[in-house]
């Protein structure tokens, strides 16, 4: 593994996403790197081979749904990189990051953990918004069908 060459790190993904990452990875120049479970407890950068990974093995439960991480892959390689694999139709992850600074000391985990929170954040907000706009679904289809069932 060159730490320095851009690379996709996968973390439980299925066989089909996989095959399919890993030919898109090798059309775009990218090191394909899928993550053991029993490396789970070393740090992303140790992942990525920028520092030396320890031995002890990780031991805990697995990730709770896939996950890709990016390293030395600038922000504008992104974009067509996921375009193609939307044109391979091949199901991504929905938790994604780029390694950065700040997340570089953290353990699949905590990553995960992290993006997770950020990703019902942003569910959050999404729904407060789409309830003050006056967008309620659910109740007036209800109410429709309710007073329709009455005549």
């Amino acid at each position: 593994m060159n730490p320095k060459q851009p690379m996709l790190l996968t973390f439980q993904l299925d066989t089909k996403q996989s095959a399919a990452l890993r030919v898109i990875c090798l059309r775009h120049g990218m090191q394909y790197v899928p993550i053991p479970t029993a490396r789970y407890h070393e740090t992303l950068a140790m992942l990525c081979g920028e520092t030396t990974p320890d031995a002890a093995p990780y031991t805990d439960e697995p990730l709770a749904e896939p996950m890709l991480l990016f390293s030395n892959f600038s922000t504008d390689r992104i974009s067509p990189f996921l375009a193609e694999l939307k044109r391979a139709k091949c199901a991504r992850p929905q938790l994604m990051a780029i390694l950065t600074e700040t997340n570089r000391t953290w353990t699949p985990a905590q990553l995960q953990e992290q993006l997770s929170a950020e990703r019902e954040m942003v569910r959050s907000k999404m729904q407060s918004i789409h309830e003050r706009s006056g967008h309620t679904h659910g109740d007036t289809t209800h109410e429709k069908h309710d007073q329709t069932d009455e005549a």
